[in-house]
């Protein structure tokens, strides 16, 4: 399979090597930057271009990689499904769910393949928890939970990260988005009803006088702007009675004892369980005879992102979405949208 990546940045690249792993050949690079471009094309003898046209052109290539900032997400993947490539789509899918849904059409009246980029549901401790979710060892399922919290992290300060109307949002939109497909995957994507929100903008906005500990797409540009969200908080019900908490931050003040980087956590009648993002390890509670049993799973420290690109090349062979389908990603960016509503209206966002 020949793919084509466009966007050379530290996404593309990961994806470049996740296609190579998999047994593709990375035959384009397409990217603006004329420097990052011809680099990862020369490191896997691919063609290079500025323009995708030559791209959209070369009938061998038929799927296409697109890790490009958001507010590229839809003018990139529309030309690319019209041209009759399969796509593999970054998240967010797009900046709203309008632009997600065509998308989407565009996809259907092509009949082309589109996966969303949530990494998350192939990590080992994401799959493994799904498993036993599915096998039923939790039982009826009440409540989840979902925290990711960076101290100082917000990303490409002054940049198009943190300016609303190229990014849609700030941090919500950015890791939260990973959060809430991973939490909907788990919960086998129920539906919503009644969404409570709140977006906080303490740190960013501040701009020189931020002090950042690590910084994503960096170094800030002081002379730009930062008109989005530093951290979410949200509450959400489900039609079948399970409610999941969301807490996403790029910069808190958060005691790092007290407060880990990041946790997941799902809650049954009869067992619950919980793990890092990033950790090998799922942490069971189970009744058992009556009494409470803590045990822990361990799985492998494995490459998610490859795991991810041959679902994909499974999905463009088996002509099925195999991962995050674009109505999962439009799932998602309902909820998104809802919390930003609830947090400007102050107020429960009624779903159904």
């Amino acid at each position: 399979m020949k793919i084509g990546i466009i966007g050379a940045g530290a996404i593309g690249k990961k994806h470049a090597e996740a296609a190579i792993k998999a047994g593709a050949n990375v035959s384009w690079v397409i990217d603006i930057d004329p420097e990052l471009g011809p680099a990862l094309a020369k490191e896997y003898s691919a063609k290079y271009s500025e323009s995708p046209e030559a791209l959209w052109e070369d009938s061998s290539t038929t799927s296409v990689v697109i890790g490009v900032p958001n507010w590229l997400h839809k003018p990139f993947a529309v030309a690319a499904l019209s041209a009759g490539k399969d796509v593999f789509l970054e998240k967010p899918m797009a900046l709203t769910v309008q632009q997600c849904q065509e998308i989407a059409e565009v996809a259907d009246s092509h009949n082309r393949i589109l996966q969303i980029g949530y990494a998350h549901r192939y990590t080992g401790v994401g799959q493994i928890s799904r498993e036993i979710i599915q096998q039923g060892k939790l039982g009826e399922i009440y409540h989840a939970r979902a925290n990711l919290f960076l101290r100082r992290g917000v990303p490409g300060l002054g940049k198009w990260f943190t300016n609303k109307e190229f990014s849609g949002g700030g941090a919500l939109i950015d890791v939260g988005v990973h959060l809430i497909d991973l939490s909907l995957f788990l919960l086998d994507f129920p539906q919503p009803t009644q969404v409570l929100g709140q977006t906080y903008e303490n740190f960013g906005r501040r701009m020189k006088d931020y002090q950042f500990e690590n910084m994503w797409s960096g170094p800030p540009n002081y002379n730009g702007i930062c008109n989005v969200e530093d951290s979410a908080q949200a509450l959400v019900k489900f039609a079948n009675g399970t409610t999941l908490e969301l807490h996403i931050a790029w910069a808190g003040n958060y005691p790092s004892k007290f407060m880990p980087i990041s946790q997941v956590a799902v809650l049954g009648d009869r067992g619950g369980l919980g793990f890092e993002l990033f950790g090998t390890e799922v942490h069971l509670a189970q009744v058992e005879e009556g009494k409470l049993i803590d045990s822990v799973v361990t799985v492998a420290d494995d490459d998610f992102f490859l795991k991810q690109f041959r679902d994909f090349m499974n999905s463009v062979t088996q002509r099925e979405t195999l991962g995050p389908t674009s109505q999962q990603a439009i799932a998602v960016q309902s909820l998104v949208e809802a919390i930003y509503e609830s947090s400007h209206a102050g107020e429960i966002v009624e779903l159904v």
